[in-house]
């Protein structure tokens, strides 16, 4: 009978451990994506070498209630928001994109994108996702690749800027 006993109380216990180290596996982990991040490109003199990463002008801002919105700055002229919509992290990351409007990627209009990311620090985001057909209903079947550096506020005022 202690036998049987000592036999039952290992069981629970091990499944007990077991449950732990699968609750500790499974939480989940909130990223820091809210913010303003500038897309680059990586630019290379070479075709053989991916070369430096370079800020564009386009910037998506993910805001603290859920919001996304992507703007495009042209030089010398005008900014124009380029999509708009909600995100939401569904896991350690991925997160959605619910697009209400993108004139850039107008087949996202009212869909929801999944987009895998991976933090570099705090200073860089890189996104993963999945175009399945274009705008004319055109098999695309791709993934696309993006690198956003997070914007900061420096200490003071640059002096050298153009304003």
């Amino acid at each position: 009978m202690k036998r049987n006993l000592f036999f039952t109380m290992l069981a629970a216990m091990l499944f007990a451990v077991a449950g732990v180290s699968a609750q500790e596996r499974t939480a989940f982990k909130p990223a820091n994506l809210e913010g303003i991040w500038q897309l680059c490109h990586y630019v290379s003199e070479s075709a053989d070498v991916p070369g430096m990463l370079k800020p564009s002008n386009t910037f998506k801002v993910l805001g603290k209630d859920g919001r996304i919105v992507n703007f495009t700055l042209i030089p010398g002229s005008d900014a124009i928001i380029t999509g708009y919509g909600t995100y939401e992290q569904l896991t350690d990351n991925s997160y959605k994109e619910s697009i209400e409007k993108n004139i850039h990627l107008p087949m996202l209009d009212n869909q929801d994108n999944v987009l895998q990311f991976e933090m570099e620090s705090d200073e860089y985001m890189h996104l993963k996702y999945f175009i399945s057909k274009d705008l004319n209903g055109n098999e695309l079947n791709c993934w696309y690749h993006e690198t956003w550096k997070r914007v900061v506020m420096p200490d003071k005022f640059p002096e050298d800027i153009v304003r």
